[in-house]
């Protein structure tokens, strides 16, 4: 599929960008956060309980199916929390960070497991990034964006975050903040908006979606210290709407896709070729795929009744975990969950 392995032009050519799509897929994906959030204050009101459920795929059909619902009742924190799969145990994050996380863009979780970072309004009134001890201590804010900053993720080493600078805004870019220094530095010279930035897993590059020059939603990759921005999935037979990731040994990419009225998640390989879907929406709205530290699952949500799933990415089955939204590995078998309130 050589469509999938084009190398973009220089970002510095002026081609005006379809702002109306960029629109579309904002109002879209905010759509979800509004409504996970309406949906999660029903849930808690009306009877404070989750149904935990067993996604089974049809054998062998490769595409993903809806679940079926086997209810069982599970009492569910009203506030973001931790969720140990192996116990189903949920234990509440410290209401210091849970209360003031804005529920954009989910956590992210420091590489050594002892941090989060996460969006939250700051001094200037607008969204910025902080970052905290997992028990709530050591709060601080770490970006000061006249223009507000959101979508943390940290770098490998633990070192730096990537945040998308210009919170609410029509352009947005990708800029890479020093802890250590506290300087930050743009990555990205878009001119419109973007998805969620993740690091590649040498902390070399970042991964993020943006339209092209033609309008349409791809996925780029550009050096961690800024510099030419390449094409690593092109809007083939499939269209990349939404956040991507690169796997822990960076052999494959997963990332959300437009499918009709819905979006599904696919993977491929680094290289763009390998194209498959692990989960589908039918119709439903699924984001931010994010991949477990082994690198065999992928957690994932979906609006429209505040589902949070697990699937394996050898077999394709899933499973339903929990009542939130946009989730983060701890570790192996742990996930910090929004619960979307």
């Amino acid at each position: 599929m050589p469509e999938l392995r084009e190398v973009f032009e220089m970002v510095t050519k002026q081609t005006e960008p379809d702002l109306d799509a960029w629109r579309e897929q904002e109002q879209r994906h905010r759509r979800a956060s509004r409504n996970r959030k309406l949906g999660a204050f029903a849930v808690a009101a009306g009877i404070g309980l989750v149904a935990v459920v067993v996604v089974i795929r049809a054998a062998g059909d490769g595409t993903g199916t809806q679940p079926a619902v086997q209810p069982t009742p599970v009492a569910v924190p009203e506030v973001d929390y931790q969720l140990d799969l192996q116990t189903g145990e949920m234990t509440p994050l410290p209401n210091s960070i849970a209360g003031e996380n804005d529920g954009g863009s989910g956590y992210a979780v420091s590489p050594d497991g002892r941090m989060l970072a996460y969006s939250a309004t700051g001094n200037e009134g607008n969204g910025q990034v902080f970052v905290a001890d997992l028990d709530g201590t050591g709060i601080r804010q770490v970006t000061r964006e006249a223009r507000g900053a959101t979508s943390p993720d940290w770098s490998p080493d633990g070192t730096k975050i990537a945040y998308v600078e210009g919170h609410d805004t029509i352009v947005q870019n990708v800029f890479v903040l020093d802890l250590a220094t506290g300087t930050a530095t743009q990555v990205t010279n878009e001119s419109s908006g973007l998805w969620a930035p993740h690091f590649s897993p040498d902390g070399s590059s970042i991964v993020y979606g943006a339209p092209n020059r033609y309008g349409r939603w791809v996925i780029w990759i550009v050096p961690a210290t800024g510099g030419r921005s390449h094409l690593l999935v092109g809007a083939g037979r499939v269209r990349p709407v939404g956040d991507s990731m690169l796997s822990p040994d960076g052999s494959q990419l997963a990332f959300v896709a437009e499918a009709g009225q819905g979006t599904d998640i696919w993977i491929a390989d680094a290289d763009g070729s390998g194209l498959r879907p692990v989960a589908r929406g039918h119709g439903e709205n699924l984001w931010a795929p994010k991949w477990s530290p082994d690198g065999t699952r992928l957690v994932y949500w979906t609006d429209s009744a505040l589902d949070v799933f697990v699937v394996d990415v050898t077999t394709d089955e899933g499973q339903r975990v929990a009542d939130g939204a946009d989730a983060a590995w701890l570790d192996d078998h742990t996930l910090i969950v929004d619960s979307g309130l």
